[in-house]
């Protein structure tokens, strides 16, 4: 029961920030869509999938092993190891792999943007000197979710948060730089939020301690991560580039504008557990139920994210006519196609649980590279006869390939009893609900919007109750001491597993 406080408690912390932070990008839509372009914001878009692919080969899936072979470390000299290994590749391989491209920022921005763009190479080079900083805060950023300092680990992103927006703003409307302006605000944030986080990490893990050893086991760890990342970047990036080859690059700008809108309904539910889900993930599996653990998270998680974002999907509309021109209306009826494709590449983040107990990384491979190739051959077929619109659909059978894909994997490893029966159950009953909502539209706007709020609180109440009352009854099979009444072996020799039975 402690790690489903856990889960929560932290969750709710990390979903407080995210909620602001969340919150703020919605006041701050009006700022953007007014002083940027549409095609501006292909070109913000564009330069997201180059600098993605960098990031992905810089961290080396460093900070999966990091956390990993932290709960491994025998003592605090072992984890003190652990820390500064990890920190001085990424800082090794941040400055390696940067630098190349800053000069050749020119001929590599005039291949993704264009000739078109006279400050295509400048635009480059701030972005892969932004993405290379973070990617060293992100490692940082862990060891305050490591050890659970979900408090101090808010405080900083909401101070990056304010931060950007003073920034961005600054140059935006006070400068009118454009998107210049919205890199230039993105560099100088990285710069001081790295370094503040950083300054944690010196603080509680000083004198520096590097083992050469470790780094041929974190990078063991973290190599095929490389792989699975990139190809997880094609899949989430490629349909920008992909439109910018059949439609405008104002089309292309109001996709972008509807998958950030999707994509952070996600987050605001995958970032706060993410964070926390990443430490309790290894303290889980010692737990004496624990794959039936794995499964009562599952259907807690799917069911929240699955209400998030019905939400997200009713009131689109309404809430972008409200803050954005006229120009971006048309992204509305996209964010509910990629509310759904983000709801099933949520559930990846579930099924890959045997993976990184067994430390069997590379098992994740097939999944990443059928779905990247799906990615790429659906959005060719449907981009050129649907537009935006295929390659949201394009998205909605990537996910879905994907994480069922490795759901047929991994359970090769392990395989815990999801609920899936039930969760199809609420997915369809959520479809049903939001088509025969679609079909009241000649109802008047107020009465429209009003049934879609009472038609997602009877969602919230149902589920709510549902999961109460599976709560009460497993607190009634609980022993007196809270415990499972019945042991379970050792997961695989991945993790000890403590039996329940008397010493």
């Amino acid at each position: 029961m402690r790690a489903y406080r856990d889960i929560l408690k932290h969750s709710c912390i990390y979903g407080i920030g995210q909620v602001l932070c969340r919150l703020a990008s919605v006041l701050l839509l009006p700022v953007y869509t007014h002083y940027l372009r549409p095609a501006d914001y292909a070109v913000v878009a564009i330069l997201d999938v180059a600098t993605g692919l960098l990031a992905v080969v810089i961290g080396s899936g460093m900070v999966s092993a990091v956390n990993r072979y932290h709960f491994e470390a025998a003592d605090d000299e072992g984890r003190r190891k652990v820390w500064w290994t990890g920190l001085a590749f990424l800082c090794l391989s941040a400055f390696a792999l940067s630098l190349p491209t800053i000069l050749l920022r020119w001929p590599i921005s005039h291949f993704l943007i264009g000739p078109s763009e006279p400050r295509a190479g400048l635009y480059l080079a701030l972005a892969m000197s932004t993405i290379g900083l973070n990617c060293i805060g992100q490692l940082a950023d862990a060891y305050l979710r490591i050890r659970k300092w979900s408090g101090t680990a808010v405080t900083l992103s909401l101070v990056r948060l304010l931060l950007n927006i003073v920034l961005n703003v600054a140059f935006l409307v006070g400068w009118g730089k454009g998107v210049l302006g919205v890199l230039l605000g993105n560099l100088v944030t990285s710069i001081v939020m790295t370094a503040i986080q950083i300054g944690y990490l010196v603080r509680y893990e000083w004198p520096f301690a590097f083992d050469r050893g470790l780094m041929r086991k974190l990078l063991a760890f973290g190599s095929p991560l490389i792989a699975t990342a990139l190809l997880s970047v094609v899949m989430h990036d490629a349909d920008r580039y992909l439109l910018r080859m059949f439609v405008s690059m104002d089309e292309v700008g109001i996709y972008s504008l509807a998958y950030q809108v999707g994509q952070g309904v996600n987050a605001l539910c995958l970032v706060p557990f993410s964070a926390i889900w990443s430490v309790v993930v290894y303290e889980i599996a010692s737990l004496p139920n624990f794959r039936q653990a794995y499964a009562r998270v599952f259907g807690c998680f799917f069911d929240g994210l699955a209400l998030v974002l019905l939400g997200a999907s009713f009131f689109a509309h309404p809430v972008l006519d409200a803050i954005t021109p006229r120009d971006y209306s048309a992204a509305a009826d996209l964010i509910p196609v990629i509310c759904l494709a983000y709801l099933f590449f949520s559930l990846h983040d579930h099924f890959r649980v045997p993976v990184l107990l067994a430390k069997k990384t590379l098992n994740m491979l097939p999944a990443f590279v059928l779905a990247a190739a799906l990615n790429i051959a659906a959005n060719c077929a449907l981009i050129p006869w649907f537009g935006s619109l295929g390659a949201a659909w394009a998205s909605v059978l990537t996910f879905f390939a994907f994480s069922m894909t490795g759901l047929l994997i991994y359970r090769k490893i392990d395989r815990y009893p999801y609920p899936f029966g039930r969760c199809l159950g609420v997915l369809a009953g959520m479809t049903m609900t939001w088509l025969a909502w679609r079909a009241s539209d000649e109802l008047p706007t107020a009465a429209h919007l009003g049934l879609a709020a009472v038609l997602w609180v009877v969602w919230a109440i149902g589920l709510s109750a549902i999961h109460l009352r599976t709560w009460l009854k497993e607190r009634a099979e609980l022993g007196p001491d809270g415990a499972a009444s019945e042991p379970v072996e050792s997961y695989g020799g991945a993790i000890a597993v403590r039996s329940n039975a008397a010493p």
